[in-house]
Parts: structure tokens; sequence; C-alpha cells
């Protein structure tokens, strides 16, 4: 439940307090709280002036599918040996890109499972973290977190794979369980901590088709103070995209193929046309949380590429944050097209930092 801003937290939470009210977490960035409510509970909160919504605490959940296995040659699926920079790097011209920058020193936030950070690609990537489902460790228990990390910033040290910003710093922002799920409460708690630490960017490789008025506002609140969201649009294959993908403020990301196409399981819709862009999600190489690599698919591991750039892009200290998704847009390549299945198209890191450095 919210509150309005005008009043003072503290003085409606120790009334509700004294109403026998378990309050569980506070959630400042919106001016609400999470609790338990009984029939009666319920109706007192409704009784209260300050009260602007309630909503259910529901879940959002991590989104990776798991497609057909195209047909390519057995290598494709073995772990690297050596240093390797996979297709999705190389598509989107990330190592053209890192002649000009490489995330060096940007702080970015993954809002996910946790990350390994003992993996070999991740290894001093990781400087801090926040777990806003017990307070406990940040580590991943899963797997989607690490793959979503060594994507985006997996070190070039000789082994593994190499991330989109191989030199940004990585926050590990836990608020999915185990099982790949976590409340809106949890999620919004998250982006408060990251709006707190100052993060500038926070990768939300995750969603839900519930429309949360609280996860609005918390996305809201976070991008007015300079935040860039970068969030996946889902994988259900047909038309509407997740929240917070769908949010005006959030870059929505697709999945792309090999052929630059939109895979048939990302979904589509008017916001990826307005604040959309597509980036490689099939058969991605990523990092798993044992310290090995395996492939994944869905717009969860096509989030990463988009948030590296955004990293890439930070590093040159060049922009006002809230014109950084224009250059992510204006660099990919539908740019002149935009429409509801491709948004913007494919991202492309290389065109969107000469398009800064040449303003």
């Amino acid at each position: 439940m919210t509150f309005d801003q005008d009043m003072a937290l503290p003085a409606i939470l120790e009334q509700i307090d004294e109403a026998g009210i378990h309050i569980i977490d506070r959630l400042d960035i919106i001016q609400g709280i999470s609790c338990y409510l009984n029939e009666e509970q319920m109706e007192f909160i409704k009784s209260l002036p300050s009260v602007r919504y309630i909503e259910p605490d529901l879940e959002l959940f991590m989104l990776e599918t798991e497609p057909p296995e195209p047909l390519l040659p057995s290598s494709f699926h073995e772990a690297p040996a050596s240093e390797t920079i996979d297709w999705g790097v190389r598509r989107i011209a990330a190592p053209e890109a890192w002649e000009i920058a490489t995330g060096r020193g940007v702080r970015v936030g993954v809002i996910d499972t946790g990350i390994a950070t003992a993996h070999p690609d991740l290894q001093g990537a990781v400087i801090g973290g926040f777990n806003a489902i017990n307070g406990g460790p940040y580590e991943d228990d899963n797997d989607h977190g690490t793959y979503v990390a060594s994507v985006l910033a997996a070190r070039r040290n000789g082994t593994g794979i190499v991330g989109v910003a191989p030199e940004a710093l990585l926050y590990s922002i836990k608020a999915l369980g185990s099982d790949g799920r976590g409340y809106i409460s949890d999620v919004i708690e998250g982006c408060q901590w990251a709006l707190d630490q100052g993060i500038p960017v926070v990768n939300m490789s995750l969603g839900s088709d519930y429309d949360s008025i609280a996860v609005q506002e918390a996305i809201d609140a976070a991008a007015s103070l300079g935040m860039s969201i970068v969030a996946a649009a889902g994988n259900d294959g047909q038309r509407g995209i997740l929240s917070p993908a769908r949010n005006d403020v959030a870059i929505c990301v697709g999945g792309s193929g090999m052929s630059d196409e939109r895979m048939s399981w990302s979904n589509y819709g008017s916001e990826l046309k307005k604040n959309g862009v597509l980036a490689p999600g099939d058969w991605v190489l990523a990092g798993t949380r044992n310290g090995k690599w395996r492939r994944v698919s869905g717009t969860s591991i096509a989030t990463p590429h988009v948030t590296g750039i955004f990293a890439l892009l930070i590093q040159l200290r060049q922009l006002e944050r809230g014109s950084l998704r224009r250059f992510v847009l204006e660099g990919a390549l539908k740019a002149d097209n935009p429409d509801e299945f491709s948004g913007y198209g494919v991202v492309n890191a290389r065109k969107t930092l000469e398009a800064v450095l040449s303003q």
C-alpha cells in the first residue's frame, strides 16, 4: 500500500503498528509499505485518508526460454577452451566499440537471482550487492543472474567469454529466489537500494503481465532521478510487453536471432515501437553459477547486451543520463523505421558511441 506524498511516513507507520499490523518492508521510493492483512485489517487500512492505493504483492519472474536447438556445428555448443567473444557480442559491434570505451569504472545494477561472484569470468567484476528477499547473501542460487552478468561484463582475462562492457563494475541485487521468482515489493526494494547507491543503470531481465502501479511508480521515480532502466520484453511470443519493460521510461528489449530477425518467442507491441530495440537472444553463451558456461535463450539474455551499451555510453561522460536512450535507439538497425515487432531493430554499440562523439 502507498500513502500521500505530503504525509509523514513515520507517523503513518506508528498508527499502523498500533493496529497490530506487521510491516514487512518499507518502500520509501513510493512512500509505501508491504505487509500482511486480514479482512479486518484491510478495512482499517481502507479507512485511512492518507492511503492512495492498495494492491497485491504478486510475483515477477525471470525471462528465459528454451526454443528448439538450431542446426549448428557441434563446436558452437561447447564450453570455451580459451577466451571467446560470442556471436551476440560480435553482432552488436562491441569489440569495435572497445576502441572507444569498455565500461571502465561504470557501476551497473543487476536486479535478478544474484551473481556467482567466483565465476572465472566475473572475478573482480562484482563490487557489492544487496539481498532484497531476506537480507542474506547476494550470490546466485539459480543461474539466471550469472547468465545476465556474464553477457554484460565478463572480463577479458584469457578464459571463458567476454561481455559487452568488460570493465564495468557490477552490483548483485538479489530480488528473485532460487525458483526465478520474486515479489513486487522485493523488486521495488532493489530499485530503492540501487538509487540510494547512486547506480546509474540497472538491468531488469524479469517481468510480469500484471500492471502494477507500485512498480510503475518506482521505475518512474528512479528515472526521474537519473537512473536508466533496461528491461526484457517477455518470452510469450505475443502482443503485449511485460512490466516493467512496458513503462515509458524504460528501454524495452526484445530478442533477435543470428539473422537479426525477431525471435518468434519474443513479445512485441506499441511499447517496443516507441522505446524498444532488439538484441541477440538466441543460443547465447553465458556463465553459470558453478563456474562453467552454457547456451541460453530469451529476452532475459538479450537485455544485458543493451545494458552493456549503456555502460559504454556512461563511460564517455559527455551526456546527460536522460539522453542515453536516444543514442541507443538512433544507433540501432531500424532507427529510421521502428515498428511493433522489432522496435528500432538490433542495437549497435560502435554506431551508438560514434553518434555521441560526432554530436
